[in-house]
């Protein structure tokens, strides 16, 4: 019984009236009286600023602050490549053949300009990729050409005003498709020509002169640079794809990240014979000497501030002596376009560049990387990109189906004799060389190699992060569609389960997109998993049931090619494994996607042959407790029937 004093004794009925009647009070509080008085004094401060804005707009003190504000963000801010380009003050010339499409500007010659024919910005189609800009645009990227003296002499830069002597589109000619030659005389007794030729693919050859009609002898240092403002557009950043700085000296293959050096410093490589250049995932510029044996001088600088970094790579060639009426030419080629593994090659064997196909990054496994590059590019060739990956990865299930089989067939028989190897652990608990004998002698009367099934396996794994790399580096998947709703095999699927795959119309953060391709992906991993023996351990059984979820959350952000390929490759494994346990006599369903346990089996199979293997002893089957007379008879005399084998 409560105390009449006690709190806990109020009805709860007056204490939720109490509640609501507050909550009343504060309500009318603020509708009443707060909220007029906020909205006043808003009022109030807008008309202020309304006064103070007209005031201001009648100063010429504010005027001019705000012309110089308005100018310095619009110095500020970054122009795009048509801004640059209408703004220009001096003319272009322009060019085009089959892959590209550009123009020169006749201030400082530079090759500013560089579009790709045929490869677009985005699956829509309607804007080409330019790989070149001018500087001052965005992702500003050029390559220049000149000379540098450790005299006073006065020579061409960036802002020197070239005169045109040709600019012709040359036709019905193999080996080249334009030509163009520009001089600049300084007025101090030198006169430089530049003559610039582009093949029907992605190649220039650039020719650069100077005529001594002075009476001084003059040394000169001829050059060519590759500048870019910050790192392309398209950059990944992934540890397993290299992009940034390339360079192919002395025979051997140096690929620094544009991070490598500090801002301000160089890294130089002193009398080096080869080529230097910069390589995105799909596109590639780069320097390479006219001879391949001359001794030059090459780098690769890192310049500008944490904000607004600028790369370089360039190459100078040896010093050139030219004595009055004397005239000196050095060439240097620029390989500038998509990287395409037959054009890189063809350029190998023409000008004898040493493994210029390295700009497409093989990776560590290269020698299964290039074979697989080239024959997914033969495919794609033949029946489509989408149809190459499916019929590769056929290719590649049939080659490794041995391997897979003796790794496959080694776990299953090691699942059935689970058992047996758990019995031997508990009869030779405290003697650990007896039970690894024991063990031997098992493997040894059932044909098991217990390590049969982990060789295999990695052997594969190379094969399968060469293929991977092949699917992320080969042009052909860029923009090219499958079937259905993927327009982009190098992109991820476009689709997501969380809005029903495009059902429901509302947008999603970038996490959720996890789409159907993915999913199937999946459920094919989910199938396969069911139709492979469980481990012994009930953790590694416990992570394997997870794997299924855990590979489509993280393959949802990759290419959908990769994803189509793994789904792929997973069915075709589920049907290798239901040719293996055939002919293994376990019981399986491939539609379900179920396989009976083994261990389950196994221990049937135990008790089966000690039954067959026993020490020859008559088993008494147990009487039927019903016919009792029957057991008089055979009492009386007659012979007792033989005790059934059990099965």
């Amino acid at each position: 019984m409560r105390r009449p004093d006690d709190p806990n004794s109020v009805p709860p009925g007056n204490i939720i009236t109490a509640v609501v009647f507050s909550l009343v009070i504060l309500a009318g509080f603020y509708f009443l009286f707060e909220k007029p008085r906020m909205e006043a004094a808003r009022a109030k401060y807008a008309a202020e600023q309304e006064l103070k804005a007209a005031a201001e707009k009648n100063d010429p003190a504010y005027i001019a602050k705000k012309a110089a504000e308005e100018a310095a963000a619009e110095a500020a801010r970054i122009k795009t490549r048509d801004e640059i380009l209408s703004q220009e003050a001096a003319p272009r010339l322009s060019f085009e053949t089959e892959h590209l499409k550009g123009s020169i500007s006749l201030k400082g010659a530079r090759l500013d300009d560089l579009m790709l024919l045929g490869h677009y910005k985005t699956v829509a189609k309607k804007q080409l990729v330019s790989l070149f800009a001018p500087e001052g645009a965005e992702h500003s990227y050029y390559a220049q050409f000149g000379w540098v003296s450790h005299e006073q002499a006065a020579l061409p830069d960036e802002k020197t005003i070239w005169q045109v002597e040709e600019n012709t589109a040359v036709e019905n000619d193999p080996a080249i498709a334009h030509r163009i030659v520009l001089s600049w005389d300084n007025n101090e007794g030198l006169l430089f020509r530049k003559a610039i030729t582009l093949d029907h693919d992605y190649m220039f050859h650039v020719t650069q002169s100077v005529t001594n009609y002075g009476t001084q002898k003059q040394v000169l240092y001829p050059y060519g640079a590759l500048s870019r403002a910050g790192k392309p557009v398209d950059y990944m950043g992934f540890f397993i794809l290299h992009e940034g700085p390339l360079a192919w000296l002395d025979n051997d293959l140096d690929s620094p990240n544009y991070d490598s050096v500090e801002i301000g410093e160089a890294k130089t490589y002193e009398n080096a014979k080869g080529w230097i250049g910069f390589t995105d995932k799909y596109w590639f510029a780069g320097l390479i000497p006219g001879d391949m044996e001359s001794m030059n001088t090459v780098r690769y600088v890192r310049q500008g501030t944490e904000a607004a970094e600028e790369y370089q790579t360039d190459i100078v060639a040896p010093e050139m002596s030219i004595a009055p009426g004397a005239t000196v030419r050095h060439e240097m080629r620029l390989y500038a376009g998509a990287k395409e593994q037959a054009v890189l090659r063809k350029y190998e064997a023409a000008h004898g560049i040493k493994n210029l196909e390295l700009a497409i990054d093989f990776g560590i496994y290269w020698f299964l990387t290039k074979p697989l590059f080239m024959l997914l590019t033969w495919l794609g060739n033949s029946f489509g990109i989408g149809i190459g990956i499916l019929v590769l990865t056929v290719i590649l299930k049939l080659l490794t189906f041995p391997l897979t089989s003796r790794a496959f067939t080694s776990m299953t028989k090691t699942a059935i004799l689970a058992p047996q190897m758990k019995e031997l652990k508990e009869k030779y608990a405290n003697d650990r060389e007896k039970l690894q004998t024991a063990f031997l002698e098992l493997y040894q009367k059932e044909g098991v190699n217990p390590l049969s099934g982990c060789w295999p396996m990695m052997v594969q794994i190379p094969i399968f992060f060469s293929l991977y790399k092949v699917i992320l580096t080969n042009i052909m998947l860029r923009h090219q569609p499958f079937w259905g709703w993927i327009q982009d095999l190098s992109a991820p699927d476009p689709t997501s389960i969380f809005n029903l795959f495009g059902l429901l119309p509302f947008e999603l953060p970038q996490i959720l997109m996890i789409g159907a391709w993915p999913c199937l992906m999946g459920l094919t991993m989910f199938w396969l998993n069911q139709m492979s023996p469980k481990p012994t351990d009930p953790t590694q059984n416990l992570l394997k049931s997870y794997f299924p979820y855990l590979f489509t959350i993280m393959l949802a952000h990759f290419a959908s090619g990769l994803v189509i390929y793994w789904a792929w490759s997973n069915v075709l494994t589920v049907m290798q494994q239901y040719v293996i346990l055939r002919r293994l006599n376990v019981p399986i369903s491939l539609i379900r996607g179920r396989l009976d346990d083994p261990q389950e089996d196994a221990q049937k199979e135990l008790a089966r042959r000690r039954a067959e293997e026993g020490d020859g002893e008559e088993v008494e089957e147990t009487p039927d407790p019903a016919p009792k007379k029957k057991a008089k008879k055979q009492q009386a005399g007659k012979k007792p029937a033989k005790p059934k084998k059990k099965s």
